[in-house]
């Protein structure tokens, strides 16, 4: 006899939440935006969530042996072009968020239904109350074919949540906020979302609508999220944000991503990958169209926390560049398919710092790289603001037509310890592409890296570039750069050797390509080097 058959659980109503303060009949973004001022308006107070024992105490294998039965979720059985997953509480996700349905312009709960769940080989005590509400959930869509319904999006946890675009496997997450993040010595908050309001698509509708509260000791908001998954899976974010009390730092579209080492790090984990991360480099394109590429990298024991005020930035997007399997040789994890994402303020944007902040890290099952935009000035205690944001789930970005940095190396000249040899490869196009018409490598022949370092005790000792294009098309598998159809990179090798004092801990410097007259063919390498 299976569990659900053989013991009778009650069902529990859903606990008194945020939710009965708006009502069902008349709901919208703005009522939940008027709802989140209010509840700003007065002193926290700590959810009361009553999830039993067993639920609590389940291990992470008991846990997951309970699984969601597919063809049960919201939506599925009307075969429209989306469907709603639920998470079961129990072992980390001990927190349970209030679900509610839009239809018709009216928002009604969702109460916690125990038979959507297949509890596996779980033994229920017999009594044992149902959770009160849902730990998370998942959306799915035709994503990759038209016969299985794929996996898309996930908000599980706080205010985390991580889509996918089409073909690839989950990578970075991203957040609704954060607040204090990486400050040493402060302690991180973490808001959660507490209340989503789900709208029931139309049948042919490709744009997935969801309302959210977020609630925290220090801030609450309202966020609305149209998100349409494809290629690149677009989610359009406005959200209104207001302040409890005063924070230190107020991220806002915060990102959390891996990077354990890549082919610059110093010394490289024993471990039998060249490289393992989630994401390799930070993309920001400025005001002025500008691109700046900052590779990501850690350092043993240290953190490392770059700040860069930007002024109307176009975008920024934590990037996965290496797309190839040999730099990764990971067949499980994938790594080298692992998704970007693109940020392109709306806005509330005007001015603020785009924090880097990368921590070290044992292995990779932690999240140790975060990005997020700190607005300036710092928002008032009590007063409404807002934002308006684009996230673009995505392979790569779309090619820019200049030489776009590929690789970093550094390491000490030959016999010369005291010496610093930096090597920036830069690509044109990134990847090979289809040939249109008959296209021709770059006459590189009046280019010249342009080097600066901060540290004016820095001595630049000599620049120099080489092209390494035919070697990167020989090390490709036989025919492949000689196909007529394939547009294979044009990669050029910046390097130059440095020459700090003794006592230098770090410096930061910067290399482009100019041509002749003085202009930028590539993108500004921005990197941070430390002993």
């Amino acid at each position: 006899m299976s569990i659900r058959s053989s013991i009778i659980f009650p069902t529990l109503a859903l606990i008194a939440s945020s939710a009965d303060l708006v009502r069902a009949e008349d709901f919208s973004f703005a009522s939940l935006c008027a709802q989140a001022r209010t509840i700003a308006a007065k002193p926290y107070a700590e959810p009361k969530q009553v999830l039993a024992d067993f639920w609590k105490n389940l291990t992470y294998d008991q846990h997951r042996d309970i699984r969601f039965q597919m063809d049960s979720g919201l939506w599925a059985k009307e075969k429209g072009p989306f469907s709603i997953d639920f998470f079961h509480p129990g072992w980390t996700a001990k927190k349970m968020v209030t679900l509610n349905e839009v239809k018709g312009g009216a928002s009604q709960p969702l109460k916690f239904d125990q038979s959507l769940f297949n509890y596996g080989k779980q033994k229920v005590p017999a009594g044992t109350p149902s959770p009160p509400g849902y730990a998370g959930w998942r959306a799915r869509t035709h994503l990759n074919t038209e016969t299985y319904m794929d996996e898309f999006l996930v908000f599980m946890g706080a205010s985390y949540f991580r889509a996918i675009p089409k073909d690839a496997p989950y990578g970075l997450s991203a957040r609704g906020l954060s607040i204090n993040s990486g400050l040493p010595g402060v302690s991180e908050e973490f808001p959660d979302f507490s209340e989503f309001h789900l709208e029931k698509p139309e049948k042919d509708s490709k744009t997935l609508k969801v309302s959210a509260l977020i609630s925290g000791e220090s801030v609450t908001g309202a966020y609305q999220f149209s998100i349409t998954p494809g290629p690149e899976t677009v989610m359009d974010i406005e959200a209104e944000i207001t302040l409890r009390r005063p924070v230190q730092q107020l991220g806002i579209a915060p990102f959390s991503s891996m990077f354990w080492f890549g082919e610059g790090t110093h010394p490289r984990p024993y471990d039998f990958r060249p490289e393992v991360h989630d994401s390799d480099g930070l993309l920001m394109e400025l005001g002025s169209g500008n691109l700046h590429y900052r590779p990501l990298e850690t350092s043993k024991d240290q953190f490392r926390h770059c700040v860069f005020t930007l002024e109307k930035p176009r975008s920024w997007s934590l990037v996965q560049r290496d797309r190839s399997f040999a730099s990764y040789q990971d067949p499980e994890a994938l790594y080298h398919n692992r998704p970007s994402v693109r940020v392109e303020p709306l806005e509330g944007f005007d001015l603020g710092k785009l924090h880097l902040i990368e921590m070290p890290t044992q292995d990779e099952t932690n999240d140790n790289v975060i990005l997020l935009w700190e607005p300036q000035p710092a928002l008032e205690v009590g007063k409404a603001a807002k934002f308006h944001y684009r996230l673009r789930w995505m392979r790569d970005p779309v090619p820019s037509g200049l030489f776009t940095v590929r690789a970093t190396r550094s390491g000490n000249p030959v016999q010369r310890p005291d010496q610093v040899l930096m090597t920036v490869d830069f690509a044109k196009p990134l990847q090979p592409e289809l040939k249109v018409g008959d296209p021709k490598w770059d006459d590189i022949s009046k280019l010249k890296p342009a080097v600066t370092i901060n540290q004016k005790s820095v001595k630049l000792v000599h620049v120099g570039l080489t092209d390494i294009s035919m070697p990167n098309v020989d090390d490709l598998p036989a025919g492949l750069g000689r196909s007529p159809t394939l547009h294979m990179p044009q990669v050029l090798r910046a390097f130059f050797v440095l020459e700090p004092p003794a006592d230098l801990g770090d410096m930061d410097m910067t290399c482009e390509l100019l041509d002749e007259h003085g202009k930028a063919v590539s993108e500004r390498w921005v990197y941070l080097w430390k002993k």
